[in-house]
């Protein structure tokens, strides 16, 4: 059997082991304008609570949002829901005209971005953006869940490859029992495309599966050399 084969089969049954999965999409376009508390997405059906010790990826994408620097003030965010309680936001906080989250330990907290605002690691709202946010939430028992933010990460990379300046963490009470699309103020609404919530971040949509490192290579290697040298025998 040739080795190289052996290789790829072993790397894909590590990789499709992990149980990963898409549990929810939507590829929109949904369009949230003056919605006040919103409403939880259709067919949404995931939850989580503080006892939860998983890992969840979240990821939206945001094109030319018509609420803006230009507009301010308004709020728009895709929002945890738990019961009717709000809990984190990741979108744009109404104090604040960068991209933002809320409902989050300690006051809101702005993205950092690879291309902020002079003087500061913050990017501003504007029209013309077309936006990628993933989101990871860590879920702790018993206590606040910690969340890493990436503000237009580049998805043909690993997650591990991703840019410093890209990446935002924090803690916040991530419960949930329901997702939902909200905006209001001054603006005109934010569309919301290409929804989705994952176990894994290289799930279809989120970030590039990692190379397998050069000690994982020679293993299978030698493992593949192996039998080929038992079936010559």
């Amino acid at each position: 059997m040739n080795p190289r084969f052996v290789i790829s089969l072993v790397f894909a049954a590590v990789v499709s082991s992990s149980g990963a999965a898409v549990l929810y999409s939507n590829g929109g376009p949904i369009t949230a304008n003056e919605t006040g508390a919103g409403v939880n997405l259709a067919d949404f059906s995931l939850a989580r609570n503080n006892g939860a010790t998983d890992t969840l990826y979240f990821r939206y994408f945001l094109g030319s949002p018509a609420s803006n620097m230009e507009n301010e003030n308004y709020f728009a965010a895709m929002q945890l829901f738990e019961s009717g309680a709000e809990r984190l936001g990741v979108g744009n906080a109404w104090s604040a005209w960068a991209y933002s989250a809320f409902g989050v330990s300690g006051g809101d907290r702005d993205l950092n971005s690879t291309v902020p605002e002079p003087g500061a690691p913050f990017q501003l709202v504007r029209g013309a953006d077309n936006t990628q946010i993933v989101f990871r939430i860590d879920y702790v028992a018993g206590g606040d869940d910690n969340v890493t933010v990436w503000l237009n990460p580049d998805l043909s990379l690993p997650e591990a490859a991703q840019a410093t300046a890209l990446r935002t963490t924090f803690a916040a009470n991530a419960s949930f029992n329901e997702l939902r699309l909200r905006e209001g103020g001054g603006g005109a609404g934010w569309t919301f495309t290409n929804i989705a919530v994952a176990t894994s971040g290289t799930d279809a949509g989120f970030f590039a599966v990692p190379e397998p490192s050069g000690a994982l290579l020679a293993g299978l290697a030698g493992g593949g050399l192996l039998m080929r040298r038992r079936r010559s025998r």
